[in-house]
């Protein structure tokens, strides 16, 4: 990529992707990528390593982005938090002109193998996971939380994302995807699986909760 990306009719699109292990920023084109730099440190200092990384190797600089592509997670929340910091900062600085777009990894990353996926999973809380279920009429599937025992029974054919924890459970090697931007098709992938919004949130749902039912008994003799 050449200087040319600083005209203001030629702002370019920037992904900044912080939901597994790695930090990942990127120059995506319309099927490709310009470069991805990947950073395997922790987001404090990660991610604006992998963005100067970025910025240096592809002669731009963040005064030039004009489509910002925000992923919400799922993933390390402190991780999360730091990209969304930083993606308000560089939307502050555009003065509106930057377009955001978030989009969830799980959607993502169905589209990083050939593969037709009904069922994917990525680890969430200790003890729970994700489950996105392929939709026949968006490249947005539809997620739902369960608990690890219920997911990995009940959806045994689904493929998974890894678990960052030293601790996780065995999923067999052939069922996983690695996350990797350049395993997509760049903004057509991007574009497909992404949501324009105002600001960018964090992708962080509370499991749900379930209140033991307990008969009530009336004292004895009473009714």
């Amino acid at each position: 990529m050449n200087k040319s990306h600083q005209d203001e009719n030629l702002r370019f699109p920037l992904a900044v992707d912080a939901s597994s292990t790695r930090i990942q920023v990127g120059i995506p084109t319309e099927l490709d990528w310009v470069h991805v730099e990947t950073v395997e440190l922790p987001a404090m200092e990660g991610l604006f390593q992998a963005i100067s990384r970025l910025m240096e190797k592809t002669g731009t600089n963040p005064g030039g982005v004009g489509e910002l592509f925000f992923c919400e997670g799922p993933g390390s929340t402190l991780g999360l938090r730091i990209t969304a910091a930083f993606a308000k900062t560089l939307l502050w600085e555009g003065r509106g002109k930057i377009s955001l777009y978030s989009y969830n990894a799980l959607d993502l990353a169905s589209r990083m193998t050939d593969q037709p996926l009904l069922h994917l999973q990525a680890p969430f809380r200790k003890g729970w996971r994700f489950v996105r279920t392929h939709s026949k009429t968006s490249a947005i599937g539809n997620k739902n939380l369960h608990e690890s025992k219920e997911a990995l029974s009940l959806f045994p054919e689904s493929h998974h994302l890894p678990d960052p924890r030293s601790i996780g459970e065995s999923i067999d090697t052939d069922k996983r995807i690695e996350y990797d931007l350049n395993r997509t098709k760049g903004l057509k992938d991007l574009r497909a699986v992404a949501e324009r919004t105002d600001t960018p949130v964090v992708y962080s749902p509370v499991p749900p909760t379930f209140k033991k039912w307990e008969p009530a008994r009336s004292p004895a003799g009473k009714e």
